[in-house]
């Protein structure tokens, strides 16, 4: 019988791409990146699509390979069997949580920015946004419980939200600095000045955030300003997770991946530039946690483009509220985690699965005190696992002998120069992510303090789950599955 499954053709592949890439991070990520980088901030954006079209193109090389799903944990336990797998298996999960807990802050804080005047300055703020976040999944629940019919009008009204707070600041802003300034040579002399002392902290490479590689200079803030830009490209490794569902994947996502993500590139770079000439240090310094907002001074604008984003916010955390606790069931059917958290109630929600994903997505929003830079960098340095681990397993399983992929072409590009380059800059950054970040904090007048909290959280995350799992499997998880 034909397979009367339509397939996704190359169009539709890029769309598909660019929804999965543009979310919270563009909104979010120009403060940082501008700080650091200063007039550069626009190079530090287009190195980040570089990079992600390299690692895309690395997990779709993998998917050649490994037509399962689970696309890094699949990859890598095809390659180094079960025992690397299972590790990246646990962190992909557990970074899926986190990430989840990354986006509902923004949207919390966003809404509190939003409706209650001086919050940011309110003593109490980190519980008015606990309760914030207890709400806002309260809200995730229900609409998981109404299934997949509400979770694709919403999507698509994210999508909407999103792409069209993104042309209006675009369009609007070029407007803006055309009318209100002579000419255009005049309106970029906000951006020539974005190395100003209001809007631009020189910075230097540090080595695991302690040792000095490079010192205070334009290029460690390029390098550090890639890091953060980062964050706007997650994403990316979905373009290959349905390589299933595609015509010609192995003709189709070649060409797919640059495409899609040198798209997104020119929209991000076109946004940031327009922010600059707008007004850089309005950027950097904003309290707002869209802060991108702040460099429109008219108030109707600057709240079409803060909805906008909230919108975008609010899909982005449905999808993550379906798809998270997912990424556990998948590790429990295959015997990783106890079968009980597979179990669904009769909505065909995995409730256990979705209660284990709150408490993770809330630990790291807590112990940070709901800290967006720090958020946004754990929420990049958590993925550098994947990264690390999948380019090594593309080589390998090309190098591979087996009867099973000798009917794949290789390709020396694909298949070993791009895996290479890929491995070796995720290397580099996870050498130089700053993880003085992650391990302290500063209390409101500035004295910095071990972040007690923080510390235990990343030891249970990264050490003691992955054990657990690891002992589960062995003993009891392994006999199941068999």
């Amino acid at each position: 019988m034909a397979n009367l499954v339509k397939k996704l053709g190359f169009w539709s592949i890029v769309l598909y791409g660019i929804n999965s890439i543009i979310g919270t991070g563009i909104f979010l990520t120009p403060g940082g990146v501008i700080k650091v980088a200063g007039t550069y901030a626009p190079i530090s954006y287009l190195i980040a699509a570089v990079f992600a079209i390299i690692l895309a193109t690395v997990f779709a090389t993998a998917a050649k390979y490994v037509k399962k799903n689970g696309a890094g944990y699949a990859y890598v336990t095809e390659a180094f069997g079960e025992k690397a797998g299972i590790y990246v298996g646990i962190t992909r999960a557990l970074g899926a949580a986190i990430a989840w807990g990354i986006m509902a802050t923004f949207v919390t804080k966003t809404v509190f920015d939003i409706f209650i005047e001086g919050m940011k300055e309110n003593p109490n703020k980190e519980t008015f946004y606990f309760v914030g976040l207890l709400v806002l999944v309260g809200i995730l629940l229900l609409i998981n419980l109404f299934g997949n019919r509400i979770f694709e009008i919403i999507n698509n009204i994210s999508t909407i939200g999103k792409v069209g707070a993104l042309i209006l600041f675009i369009v609007a802003g070029l407007i803006i600095v055309m009318t209100t300034q002579n000419n255009f040579a005049e309106a970029a002399i906000p951006f020539n000045k974005a190395a100003g002392t209001g809007a631009y902290l020189p910075t230097s490479l540090m080595l695991f955030g302690y040792i000095e590689v490079i010192g205070k200079s334009p290029l460690a803030g390029v390098i550090m300003g890639t890091i953060f830009s980062l964050y706007a490209f997650t994403g990316f490794e979905s373009i290959a997770s349905a390589a299933e569902e595609m015509e010609e994947p192995d003709k189709t996502l070649p060409r797919a991946i640059p495409i899609t993500i040198g798209i997104v590139a020119t929209v991000y770079v076109l946004v940031v530039l327009v922010g600059m000439m707008l007004g850089s240090e309005s950027i950097v310094n904003s309290k707002e946690t869209v802060g991108l907002a702040s460099a429109i001074s008219q108030p109707m604008l600057k709240q079409l483009v803060v909805f906008g984003a909230v919108i975008s916010m609010f899909g982005i955390n449905v999808a993550a509220s379906f798809g998270a606790p997912r990424a556990f069931t998948a590790l429990a059917d295959n015997g990783v985690l106890p079968q009980i958290i597979t179990r669904k109630n009769k909505y065909g929600v995995p409730a256990i699965a979705f209660i284990i994903t709150v408490i993770f997505a809330l630990a790291f929003p807590l112990a940070l005190h709901f800290d967006t830079t720090a958020l946004i960098g754990l929420g990049v340095i958590i993925r550098f696992i994947q990264y690390t681990l999948v380019p090594l397993a593309v080589i390998k399983m090309a190098l591979s002998k087996d009867a099973k992929w000798k009917h794949i072409v290789r390709s020396k590009l694909t298949e070993f120069v791009l895996p290479i380059i890929g491995f070796i800059l995720s290397i580099i950054l996870v050498l130089v992510y700053n993880y003085k970040g992650l391990i302290y904090a500063k209390t409101p007048d500035g004295v910095e303090y071990l972040n007690k909290l923080s510390i235990n959280f990343l030891i249970i995350f990264f050490l003691i789950v992955p054990i657990f799992a690891y002992a589960y499997y062995y003993m009891i998880g392994k006999k199941n599955t068999k």
